[in-house]
């Protein structure tokens, strides 16, 4: 991907998007070649299928927009879509053959295959991670565990991206550990209690102590882990982690949190940084808009119900409200484990001069900015590193907080290029050696 052209991420994005290569379908009559041969006819408002659109809106941010099978066709998509959206800015639209709610879950199954992979630990051997389904490990191991929308592909791309991370791992590998571990886990269709008794199967012929390092969702998973099973987990530390979740997975804010997510890959595309980052974000973005577009009426100014998130578990964890059970359950009895605990955050605040992400941030995240746009678009209350609130990568629900490293507030370090931060390498090699 060159640098500094967004179309190009959402082109790959359609391009790698499941279903994108099936040939269109046509559920409606034969269109005659009069109409055809008509200017400004669309084969698409004939496809017979769904669609979820992204368009700039009027200030130059990104929005989804859902629309129905044959909705373009019948003139409904005009007065479907928000009056804010311009159909002259759209940047990407991707068709998919709708389905009821009753499937989303079949749906979230076959993205999380798709994003993430088979399900499974896998061991770094030959600077790559491999399959390992039930390691023996007589010695001191490192764990380390994926967050949304990722996969353990993130460790070997974002780890040794630079010369100190590269250097990091390689020492970890070679004298630091008798193994180096990486657990694949899918992050929408289950929820984290449910990725911890598959971790704990997968650890059975682990015999030795353990240290982990947990990025964004990850952290919850291990935290089930430590609440249900005797795991030898001896040092943890937690990157960007939302222990108490994030006010992303919030139900009245998820259609927020999606026109945030595809504005924050869309920023990072437009400054040049590191696709392997940020890609995981778009794709995942694209996916589940595609899935939710219909439960959640992206584009139109109706209400949701609190039922839209609960369709998606991975999400449904991660809930920053008083009434997440999951959350309540987790920190509700002493954990069987309680290890040496600690974590890594970073508030991220662009300088105004960064405009993608400058505008992105002042939009979803900065609360004096929202006054005048009466909070439409406000998905974060406070600091956050663009996908977790940082106030709840430290605390253990009411039983207390971790040690946690708090950075200096960056204008460059956000949630999906921690493990580029030199800073964030320092203290990883300061807490676990």
């Amino acid at each position: 991907m060159n640098r500094n052209d967004p179309m190009l991420l959402w082109s790959e994005v359609a391009a790698r998007l499941p279903d994108e290569a099936m040939p269109p379908v046509t559920t409606g009559p034969r269109v005659a070649i009069g109409p055809r041969r008509r200017r400004g006819f669309d084969p698409a408002d004939v496809d017979g299928r769904a669609q979820v659109e992204l368009l700039r809106d009027d200030g130059g941010l990104l929005r989804w927009l859902y629309t129905p099978p044959h909705a373009a066709r019948t003139g409904a998509r005009r007065s479907y879509r928000s009056v804010h959206l311009r159909p002259d800015q759209s940047v990407a639209a991707f068709r998919f053959e709708d389905f009821g709610r009753n499937d989303v879950t079949t749906k979230l199954v076959e993205l999380d295959q798709w994003l993430s992979g088979d399900k499974g630990m896998l061991r770094w051997r030959n600077k790559r991670f491999a399959p390992d389904p039930q390691p023996l490990v007589k010695g001191r191991t490192l764990l380390l565990i994926h967050g949304t929308f990722s996969s353990s592909q993130m460790w070997e791309k974002e780890l040794p991206a630079t010369e100190q991370g590269h250097e990091l791992l390689e020492r970890w590998a070679s004298v630091g550990y008798e193994a180096v571990l990486a657990f694949n886990h899918h992050t929408l269709s289950v929820g984290a209690w449910s990725n911890a008794i598959d971790l704990h199967r997968a650890l059975r012929e682990v015999d030795g102590p353990i240290d982990v390092i947990c990025h964004s969702r990850g952290g919850l998973v291990l935290s089930w882990l430590l609440r249900l099973a005797p795991a030898r987990v001896e040092r943890v530390v937690f990157v960007g982690s939302p222990l108490v979740g994030t006010s992303l997975a919030a139900p009245d804010k998820l259609r927020g949190a999606l026109d945030l997510l595809a504005n924050y890959a869309d920023a990072a595309a437009a400054l040049g940084e590191a696709a392997g980052s940020f890609m995981p974000i778009a794709l995942g973005a694209a996916g589940l808009a595609k899935v939710l577009g219909k439960t959640l009426r992206l584009g139109s100014g109706l209400p949701i119900v609190d039922a839209a998130v609960a369709l998606v578990p991975g999400l449904a964890t991660q809930q920053a409200v008083s009434n997440n059970l999951e959350l309540r359950q987790l920190f509700a009895e002493d954990w069987l484990v309680r290890p040496q605990m600690s974590g890594i955050g970073v508030a991220f605040v662009p300088k105004e001069s960064t405009e993608p992400l400058w505008k992105v941030w002042k939009r979803f995240s900065n609360i004096g900015a929202q006054i005048k746009h009466g909070a439409a678009d406000l998905v974060f209350p406070g600091a956050n590193d663009l996908v977790v609130d940082v106030e709840h990568m430290a605390q253990l629900g009411e039983r207390g907080v971790i040690d946690f490293c708090r950075l200096p507030d960056s204008p460059v370090t956000h949630h999906t290029n921690y493990f580029r931060d030199a800073a964030v390498l320092a203290e990883l090699e300061r807490r676990l050696g």
